[in-house]
């Protein structure tokens, strides 16, 4: 006993310093395959030339051949090669997702988010290329569907990948040679059942002629696949069977079947070793067995099992396999004995091989329909159960995983009960909250157009999943999609339910936010205002959704220039968030971030900035996910600095959310090209202009891409990146964008919005430039006399206006008028509360100060 744990502690010492628990045991039986595992070696190998770019290593074949034991094999054999070794469930996106964020907990990366799961997902892919924590790792992808749905989840070099499959095609898609695995030789299955099956390990049997050669026949009817040989072991062992009586059962129950439908190669072979092991099984377990197949082959948490409320509702003998802990571990641990099952008491999940999941499910459909229906509404009774119902809760998304796998594999997203589909709403709703938005969308548009399809266009819980899916669309950067999407279920719920359904409020609550996305600011304010009464009439004045409603009110008028009273309802709907949810929530900081843009709208520079910095550090010590939100912070934190003149802050803060947005979001979101608009500015204030060129012609052309010329943050972006061509010399360049920016924000904005005046103020140095100084002090005029209109004397855009107009008065011959408008701008700026402020000392130099345009992106 001695030597033995001596050798456990010796193999624990081997082991790499991150090990995978759903890595599988190492399997004392494991027989063969030394070609595949040798030539798996060599090209994983680190003097291999295969090496070069890390490509990952596809060992494919059929079903049931021995993939995941071969993989599981290499990863035992050399753990003191690695530092890091890593298994992944890949049969799904949602189960590699999942297994990659469980990786970055335990690797304890910089700004890991856990709750932020498209986020956190990437960030590990570029962690173990980038070899930060692990110079040596291995990541095993079991069971690749294709190559198509694992490729955007491979790191892109750095260590080492095994990709277990069943489809071959890998060098069409990935340009990669695998290694395929065929059936057992004779020989070796011969071996195996030498070192599996007791009576023949027993040196008294194993030698004698009948023996073998009753070894041998069996090897040949089971067609040398590793898990038929398998589970006919494990029925030879745990029934005390000779292998004659076998071969005689498994040659009645072979000649009984039918043929099947399940896509591997021996069907006939596998479902007859399940037959001659149920016939050994208790009721209890063999209900438990096909309750199993009717969910996923993904591994299956006893929660979601042992439900004693759904059990009184299932027919016997299942009713009291799931009524308690004790009968479900009696029946798992049984059908564990035969090899029908895997135990994990680690994880405290059962597990199905997946060949044995499809050929049970696929025989009872076959051969007792009825039954099938029966198992699969119980699996969809004890998915429905699990629902915590509560997607805004942190600590549900542990629960709704549970469940999440096997929505698609039971069939439950095609299931016409209400508590189902219920769960199927809030899986793609807890799934964009927490950063998913693409898991989201892979469950909710197919959900969709089936639901439409078999219950209608303006069935309820139908247009419950299409607010969902819209919102999913929305967080993903797809604008256009989600307000049509979101404009129709409008239009529906409305017309089959009235303006006071829940589903309806609901839908009406986030149509404005895709308005106002897409640049339609009025017809948002429009939607907001005539909610506001439905709200208070529906629920009460200060209902967390009727804040939502006076909120986006507000947000509506900040976006159309009204900052006063954006203002005056942000102060309200703080007031009341700060009673009911305290200082620190989500809400709360919503209203304080809209506050904190309606001072900057003000030109109370100094307040926004402060606001800001708070918000920034409560949600750092909250430490919360990098989801819109705390990046929209980022963002404003960036402009914040920039306002009040701090220019190189302002620069490091706007190059890290820039950074941030591009592996959050992706470079092309419509956000993260947002951030890269506010960032042009910054590297012109920082003087490398040569850098803000480059980013603002990058910038223009994917705003004009993905959210067109016209909208507004297209053409602030336009504006930005003038003030740069002009700058740098180019003025007759600046003019051309100036006048886009001019004449789209008037269509949009009108003559009198604050971002009109600015794109304006830099057409006219525009015009200076150009040596046209009458036209440019013609402008200027204009823009003056609005602002002082719309912003007031002492608004620091208005003190800019007076400074280059003064300079464009003087040049046109109007030396009076320009010496007055100086007095009374430079009395200004020393009556602000900023009288250092870069832009003074510009304007006391005679220097033309230059506006850049903050997009709109609430």
């Amino acid at each position: 006993m001695a030597v033995i744990v001596m050798e456990d502690v010796a193999r624990q010492e081997r082991r790499p310093t991150l090990w995978g628990r759903e890595i599988p045991f190492r399997n004392r039986c494991f027989t063969g395959r030394e070609r595949e595992l040798a030539e798996l070696h060599s090209r994983l190998a680190q003097h291999s030339t295969a090496l070069v770019g890390q490509p990952p290593q596809p060992v494919y074949g059929m079903g049931g051949i021995g993939k995941t034991e071969i993989a599981a094999e290499y990863a035992h054999r050399h753990a003191e090669e690695y530092d890091l070794v890593w298994w992944i469930r890949a049969e799904q996106e949602e189960t590699i997702v999942n297994s990659l964020i469980g990786l970055g907990r335990k690797m304890s990366l910089d700004g890991f988010r856990p709750d932020d799961r498209d986020y956190s997902a990437k960030l590990v892919l570029s962690a173990l290329a980038n070899r930060e924590l692990y110079e040596r790792w291995l990541l095993i992808y079991d069971n690749v569907e294709s190559a198509n749905a694992v490729q955007h989840y491979l790191p892109s070099g750095g260590g080492h990948v095994i990709i277990t499959t069943r489809d071959r095609h890998w060098r069409r898609a990935m340009d990669l040679d695998g290694i395929e695995v065929g059936e057992f030789l004779p020989d070796e299955t011969v071996k195996f059942f030498h070192r599996r099956v007791t009576a023949l390990a027993d040196p008294g049997r194993s030698g004698s002629v009948e023996a073998e050669a009753d070894a041998k026949e069996l090897a040949n009817q089971l067609g040398n696949l590793p898990l038929a040989a398998e589970h006919a072991a494990a029925y030879l062992n745990e029934t005390g069977t000779s292998i004659s009586e076998y071969l005689e059962l498994f040659r009645d129950n072979a000649h009984a079947l039918l043929a099947s439908s399940v896509d591997i190669k021996y069907p006939q072979t596998v479902a007859t070793t399940w037959s001659v092991s149920r016939s050994k099984i208790s009721p209890e377990a063999d209900a438990l067995f096909k309750l199993l197949a009717s969910l996923s082959a993904e591994p299956i948490a006893e929660e979601l099992l042992v439900q004693p409320a759904v059990a009184s509702k299932l027919p016997p003998p299942l009713d009291r396999v799931l009524s308690g802990v004790t009968e479900f571990r009696r029946a798992a641990r049984e059908l564990g004995r035969y090899s029908m099952l895997k135990l994990d008491g680690v994880r405290n999940v059962v597990q199905l091989h997946r060949v044995v999941q499809a050929v049970t499910r696929d025989r009872m459909v076959r051969e007792d329909p009825e039954a099938a229906a029966r198992f699969q509404e119980a699996a969809h009774l004890l998915l429905a159960a699990s629902d915590p119902g509560a997607v805004d809760r942190e600590d549900s998304e542990q629960i709704y995983q549970r469940s999440l796998q096997h929505l698609v594999p039971s069939r439950a997203v095609e299931s016409g009960d209400r508590l189902v589909r219920k769960l199927i709403i809030n899986q793609v709703e807890q799934l964009y909250r927490r950063g998913g938005h693409q898991e989201s969308l892979r469950i909710g548009l197919p959900t969709l157009e089936l639901w439409r399809q078999r219950f209608g266009q303006d069935d309820k819980q139908t247009l419950a999943l299409a607010v969902q899916v819209g919102n999913a669309l929305r967080t993903a950067g797809q604008w256009e999609e989600s307000l049509r999407l979101h404009a129709d279920t409008l239009q529906r719920l409305r017309d089959n339910f009235g303006e006071l359904d829940a589903v309806y409020l609901s839908c009406a609550r986030v149509h404005d936010v895709g308005l106002r996305l897409l640049g339609r600011y009025a017809d948002a304010l429009d939607n907001d205002l005539r909610l506001l009464p439905l709200f208070e009439q529906q629920l009460r004045p200060d209902h967390p959704d009727t804040l939502r409603i006076r909120s986006n009110v507000a947000v509506s008028l900040r976006c159309l220039g009204r900052f006063e009273e954006a203002l005056r309802y942000d102060d309200e709907t703080l007031a009341e968030r700060q009673r009911i949810f305290g200082p620190v929530e989500h809400a709360t900081l919503s209203s304080q971030f809209g506050r904190s843009r309606d001072l900057r709208g003000l030109g109370r520079y100094e307040e926004s900035l402060d606001l800001i910095r708070r918000i920034s550090n409560a949600i750092d010590r909250k430490n919360q996910p990098w989801n819109q939100f705390r990046l929209l912070v980022a963002i404003d934190f960036s402009v914040a600095l920039n306002r009040v003149g701090l220019y190189e802050d302002a620069f490091v803060q706007g190059v890290k959310a820039w950074e941030r947005h591009k592996s959050t979001l992706g470079a092309e979101h419509r956000q993260t090209l947002q951030s890269a608009t506010n960032l042009i500015n910054d590297y012109r204030l920082t003087e490398d202009l040569a850098g803000a060129q480059r980013l603002g012609e990058e910038t223009v052309l994917s705003l004009e891409k993905v959210a067109g010329p016209d909208h507004p943050n297209t053409l602030a972006a336009y504006n930005n990146l003038a003030i740069v061509l002009r700058v740098r010399n180019n003025p007759g360049g600046a003019r051309r964008l100036s006048e886009r920016a001019v004449e789209g924000m008037k269509a949009l904005l009108g003559d009198t919005h604050p971002n009109t005046l600015i794109a304006m103020h830099n057409l006219a140095s525009d015009l200076a430039a150009l040596g046209e100084v009458g036209q440019a002090r013609r402008l200027g005029e204009t823009v003056l006399e609005r602002s002082l209109t719309t912003r007031g004397a002492d608004h620091p855009n208005t003190l800019a206006a007076m400074a280059n107009l003064s300079l464009d008065r003087n040049a046109d011959g109007d030396k009076d008028g320009a010496q007055s408008l100086r007095e009374r701008m430079l009395d200004g700026y020393q009556r602000s509360i900023m009288p250092d402020h870069p832009h003074a000392r510009l304007a006391a130099q005679y220097g033309r100060v230059n506006l850049g345009i903050e997009p709109m992106n609430d």
